[in-house]
């Protein structure tokens, strides 16, 4: 593991065999992939809200924009088909402990099942200019708190109950009080931004080249926008919005296909099928 200023770790590649490999073969495991080309992807990127490709090099997100182009521009590279997939910035877990302690090093690859990238201990409170909630087991005034111009991180405390970082999103989005919900969008960035603003890290809340390749492959699914704090923000459909796509968390929760932090790759189910899709 790798551990970063301020206490920050960052998930590392988890290897099966890991007690067996020759540090030769642990150095191999832990490098960044060739060049990728993911194809058939709605990236969320606010830069290029239209592009079905993402070309991963040498840890960065090297380009993106439509697939037929990719594939002649970088037809060397790699091809993953993640037809449908949507592709997103990490969660990061603002506060995975609810004492202060740092995050078990045993959790990782469950996190990173789940597309948290980089985990914080806690508390929850203010930190860094960043007010950290724990939606799931913590109540708080969202609405008022974003429209003060408050910066939000999400979190789960430490609690088992709230693993899962769509019900982070759910719980500032659509189980909070009716008059303090805030969109999907405001949660998610809190959620994923928010966390990377905790650990010192300026993160623009969405994908877009030049970017350490960092982000995670969810299944195929339901996407929507939806605003639940009209008199804050409301989200159009329309790609020229540059309002990138979410999840319809209706729905439920989508899988985790790939799970990539500096263009290693963390979690990896994306050659399993079948690939569910919400509806069918």
């Amino acid at each position: 593991m790798s551990v970063l200023p301020g206490g920050r770790e960052r998930l590392e590649t988890v290897s099966p065999n890991a007690a067996s490999e020759t540090p030769d073969a642990t150095a191999d495991a832990a490098a960044p992939a060739p060049a990728t080309l993911y194809t058939g992807i709605v990236l969320y990127s606010a830069k290029d809200p239209e592009a079905s490709a993402m070309l991963v090099a040498d840890g960065l997100i090297a380009w993106t924009g439509r697939e037929d182009t990719g594939r002649l521009l970088h037809g060397d590279a790699e091809i993953v088909d993640a037809t449908g997939c949507l592709v997103t910035p990490g969660f990061v877990d603002a506060a995975a402990t609810a004492d202060g302690s740092e995050p078990a090093t045993d959790d990782e690859a469950a996190a990173a099942a789940r597309g948290i990238v980089l985990r914080l201990p806690g508390p929850t409170g203010e930190r860094e200019g960043v007010r950290i909630v724990a939606p799931v087991t913590e109540s708080a005034e969202y609405l008022d708190l974003v429209s003060a111009g408050t910066p939000l991180a999400f979190g789960s405390g430490g609690a088992s109950e709230a693993a899962d970082p769509w019900d982070w999103v759910r719980g500032a989005a659509r189980t909070s009080p009716a008059d303090q919900r805030i969109s999907d969008r405001a949660a998610f960035l809190a959620a994923t931004r928010g966390g990377q603003r905790v650990a010192g890290s300026r993160h623009p809340g969405s994908l877009q080249t030049g970017l350490p390749a960092t982000f995670v492959v969810w299944e195929p699914w339901d996407l929507t926008v939806q605003s639940r704090a009209e008199r804050v923000d409301s989200w159009s459909t329309d790609p020229r919005s540059r309002t990138p796509l979410l999840p319809d968390l209706d729905q439920g929760t989508p899988r985790v296909l790939r799970t990539v932090v500096d263009g290693r790759i963390l979690h990896d189910q994306l050659g399993d099928e079948p690939r569910g899709q919400a509806g069918t």
